[in-house]
C-alpha cells in the first residue's frame, strides 16, 4: 500500500469517526435520551478503521449491545457486590461467543453498566442507542461521502 493510499485511508477513517460523533452529539443534544458513553469511542474506531470486520457488522454491533445491556441489568438486579463487573464481562463474552456476535466494545459497556449500577433503561441507553446512531451514520457515510471522496461510485447500487 502506497503512502498516499495510506494517507487517504486514514483521512477517510477520521472523517467517518467525525461523522459518527457529530451524529452522536446531535442525537444526544436534541434527542429524548442520552446516547454518549466511553465504550462508543471504541465502536467508532471499529466502524471507521475496520468497517469490513465481523465486529463491525450491523447485527454484531447491535446484537452485542443488546446482550451487554441484558446481562448488565441481570447482574445489577442480582445484587452481586463482589466481582459484579467481572461476572458481567464473563457472561457477556460467553453470550457473544455463543451467538457469534463478538463486539469488544460491548464488553466495555457491560463493565461500565454494572459499575454505574444502571437500571432498566441502561439496556437501551446510552449503549444501544449510541451504537445504533454510530451504525446509521457509518452506513450513510459509506454510501454517500466515502464514494465522493474516493471517486469510487457504485452505479449499480440500488437505494431502495
Amino acid at each position: 500500500q502506497s503512502y498516499s493510499q495510506l494517507a487517504m485511508d486514514s483521512i477517510i477513517a477520521g472523517l467517518s469517526a467525525l461523522t459518527g460523533f457529530a451524529a452522536l452529539q446531535l442525537a444526544n443534544y436534541y434527542g429524548p435520551v442520552s446516547c454518549l458513553c466511553p465504550p462508543l469511542g471504541a465502536v467508532a474506531v471499529l466502524l471507521s478503521c475496520h468497517p469490513k470486520s465481523p465486529a463491525s457488522e450491523t447485527k454484531t454491533v447491535i446484537g452485542a449491545h443488546v446482550i451487554a445491556g441484558l446481562v448488565g441489568y441481570a447482574v445489577v438486579r442480582s445484587g452481586f457486590a463482589n466481582y459484579a463487573e467481572a461476572i458481567a464481562v464473563v457472561l457477556t463474552v460467553t453470550a457473544m461467543s455463543a451467538t457469534k456476535m463478538v463486539h469488544p466494545p460491548a464488553g466495555a459497556y457491560v463493565y461500565w453498566y454494572v459499575n454505574k449500577r444502571m437500571g432498566l433503561m441502561g439496556i437501551l441507553r446510552p449503549g444501544l442507542v449510541g451504537a445504533a446512531v454510530l451504525v446509521a451514520s457509518q452506513m450513510m457515510f459509506n454510501s454517500t461521502l466515502k464514494p465522493l471522496l474516493t471517486g469510487k461510485i457504485d452505479k449499480k447500487k440500488k437505494w431502495f
